[in-house]
């Protein structure tokens, strides 16, 4: 039986039924764009919903310039498309609106899966996972943060990897597991070094490594962690990877 997504029933009664790829798309970053805002605080300004306007402009310049409409071949069929709702999503989280991110997220998975498509994908799971976790999902967004680890991994997408690493060190500390939060954060540092990434200057996207450790630090004390993150910096990558992912 064919799934009915969420948005369907927001579009016009005569398009409801008779759905392809680049409505799809349009109608899904439409209704992200128009979630209302939620600024973030301490950033001057709501940088989420800047975000999702982007992704939008992004995919309206796919519309064939001479008749208006979306063209199939150019909307719904290409990676930047996919990846333009997943931009949009993630602005969503930084919103607060973690319900309408999963949303949106579960018919990236969909296209991605009817495509073949798995990089992209595991870009929406890294997103999914963080929206999971904000609606209180932990054992959802475990699974979600370690789907898109393994297959960035397997990619060697440097970014994809450490950012993924980090999310499962969040969600150790969520659980209160203090050591593993440590370990984790160490085996990303090192990871960060190996691939010769940079400390990522979002603030937004260093606090929660930095809520994380802090948490960490309270359930081990600093003696703890600094093992424990230490053990984790010592492991090789292949390593870290395992431990990540078990």
């Amino acid at each position: 039986m064919e799934r009915n997504p969420w948005w369907r029933g927001n579009l016009p009664a005569e398009t409801s039924g008779r759905i392809g790829p680049e409505t799809e798309i349009r109608e899904l970053l439409k209704l992200l764009a128009a979630t209302s805002p939620v600024t973030a605080t301490g950033t001057g300004g709501d940088v989420g919903a800047g975000t999702s306007r982007i992704a939008v402009m992004a995919a309206e310049e796919r519309r064939d310039s001479s008749d208006g409409t979306w063209r199939a071949e150019l909307l719904g069929e290409r990676d930047g498309d996919l990846l333009a709702l997943v931009t949009a999503a993630m602005a969503a989280t930084w919103r607060g609106a973690f319900t309408e991110a999963v949303s949106v997220l579960e018919e990236v998975q969909r296209l991605c899966d009817a495509r073949g498509e798995r990089w992209t994908r595991a870009c929406g799971d890294y997103v999914l996972s963080i929206a999971q976790l904000g609606l209180g999902r932990v054992a959802e967004a475990t699974v979600s943060a370690r789907r898109s680890l393994d297959v960035k991994w397997r990619f060697r997408d440097a970014t994809g990897v450490a950012l993924a690493a980090d999310q499962l060190a969040v969600i150790a500390a969520v659980q209160g597991d203090g050591y593993r939060t440590a370990r984790l954060q160490g085996g990303g540092a090192r990871l960060r070094a190996v691939f010769g990434l940079r400390e990522f200057g979002s603030e937004g996207m260093s606090e929660p490594r930095t809520v994380a450790e802090r948490t960490a630090r309270q359930l081990l004390g600093d003696d703890g962690y600094d093992a424990a993150f230490a053990e984790g910096h010592d492991d090789d990558p292949d390593s870290t990877m395992a431990y990540a992912l078990g």
